[in-house]
C-alpha cells in the first residue's frame, strides 16, 4: 500500500447535514395530480403530525437531491462543501479527485492512502482503471474511510463506484455524460454531535450541455439512513423505488423527486408514505426554495407542503380528495430541520 499526504479538498464532500433546502418529492399548489397512488400498507397521516409528516418528508429528498453547488462547481470546480444534506455530492467529488492531475500517477496500484488532515486516513482501492486522468467506461473504484477527519467531519465505511455510459469528460470539460452506480456500505459522517449513517445503492446519470448547465438523474432501489445525535437514535428511514431529476442551470436548480419512505422518527413513530411531485422545487444556490411543492399520501389522509412568500404552507386532507381539512404556514426554519 502507498501513502501519500491528503487532499484536501476530498473531505470537504464527506459531511451530509441535513440542513434547509433540498430535493424534495411534490403536490399541491394546482400543479399536475400525479398517477394514483397505492395506499395499502401507507400509515394514516392526522391533523396531528401533518406538518411533521410533510416536513420529514422533505427532508428526506434532501438525500437524493442536488443543491449543495451549481453544475460547473459540482462538476469541475470548488471542492463540495457540506451543505444540503444529499449523498450525491459526495461520490462525484471523491470520483473528481480520484482522477484530478495530482492523483492521476496514484491509481496504477492496487491500493492508495490519504492521510486526512484532522487524522484518521482514506483509502482507495481500485478495482479496474483504464485511464488515469479521465473516468471511462467499466472503471470501478472502492473508497474507504477510517476515522478520515477533514472539514469538521468524521468520516467511517466504505463507498463503492462502477463507472459506465462516459462520453467527454464532465468533469474536466464543458460537455459530457456519465453514469455511475454507487454503493454506500455503512458509510458515517460525525459532525458536532450528530452522525449519520448511510447504506444502499444510488444511480447518478449525468448530463452536461455547457460550463454551465448540466441535468441530473437520481435512482435507486432502496437507501437507508440513519441519524443519531449525541449518541441516540433519532431517526432511521428507508427511501425506496427513488428516482429525482435535477436541473442547474448556473446557480438556479429545479428538483423534482418520486419516492416510497417508511421507518422511524421522533414526532412520528413508525410510518410508511408515498412522496410524490407536483411542482418542481426551484432555488438559487444558498436560498430557500422560491417554489414548489409535495404530496404525502399516508392512507386515506394526505399532506401539501406549498412554497409561499413567507415560508411553506401546509395543507392537510383527512380523506385524501384534496378538501383541505386543516392549514397553516411554517417558517423555513421550522419546516426544513433535521428528522
Amino acid at each position: 500500500m502507498n501513502t501519500k499526504n491528503s487532499i484536501a479538498a476530498v473531505g470537504c464532500a464527506l459531511v451530509l447535514s441535513a440542513c434547509g433546502g433540498g430535493g424534495g418529492g411534490g403536490g399541491g399548489g394546482g400543479g399536475t395530480s400525479p398517477a394514483p397512488v397505492q395506499t395499502a400498507g401507507l400509515s394514516t397521516i392526522t391533523a396531528a403530525n401533518a406538518p411533521k409528516a410533510a416536513s420529514d418528508s422533505y427532508v428526506a429528498g434532501n438525500l437524493i437531491g442536488v443543491w449543495s453547488l451549481p453544475a460547473t462547481d459540482l462538476l469541475a470546480g470548488a471542492s463540495v462543501t457540506p451543505t444540503g444534506g444529499s449523498v450525491v455530492s459526495p461520490v462525484l467529488d471523491l470520483l473528481r479527485h480520484a482522477y484530478d492531475g495530482k492523483g492521476a500517477d496514484l491509481l496504477t496500484g492496487a491500493a492508495v492512502s490519504y492521510s486526512c488532515t484532522g487524522g484518521g486516513s482514506l483509502t482507495l482501492d481500485e478495482t479496474a482503471v483504464h485511464d488515469h486522468t479521465t473516468i471511462s467506461n467499466g472503471d470501478t473504484l472502492t473508497f474507504i474511510a477510517t476515522s478520515c477527519t477533514e472539514a469538521g467531519g468524521t468520516t467511517n465505511g466504505k463507498l463503492s463506484v462502477k463507472a459506465s455510459g462516459a462520453s467527454g469528460n464532465v468533469f474536466y470539460t464543458a460537455t459530457g455524460t456519465l453514469t455511475l452506480d454507487s454503493t454506500f456500505n455503512d458509510f458515517s459522517v460525525a459532525t458536532g454531535g450528530t452522525t449519520q449513517i448511510v447504506n444502499g445503492d444510488m444511480k447518478i446519470s449525468i448530463t452536461s450541455t455547457s460550463s454551465t448547465d448540466a441535468t441530473f438523474a437520481i435512482s435507486g432501489a432502496s437507501l437507508q439512513l440513519t441519524e443519531q445525535r449525541s449518541g441516540a437514535t433519532v431517526a432511521a428511514v428507508t427511501l425506496s423505488g427513488y428516482s429525482a431529476n435535477t436541473v442547474m442551470q448556473g446557480r438556479t436548480g429545479s428538483t423534482k423527486a418520486d419516492f416510497k419512505v417508511s421507518g422511524n422518527a421522533n414526532g412520528l413513530g413508525q410510518f410508511a408514505y408515498t412522496v410524490k411531485n407536483l411542482q418542481p422545487f426551484v432555488r438559487t444556490t444558498g436560498s430557500t426554495p422560491s417554489s414548489g411543492s409535495l404530496i404525502v399520501y399516508g392512507g386515506v389522509s394526505t399532506v401539501t407542503a406549498t412554497v409561499v412568500s413567507n415560508g411553506v404552507r401546509v395543507d392537510y386532507s383527512a380523506n385524501g380528495n384534496g378538501d383541505v381539512t386543516q392549514s397553516s404556514t411554517l417558517s423555513w426554519s421550522d419546516f426544513s430541520t433535521d428528522f
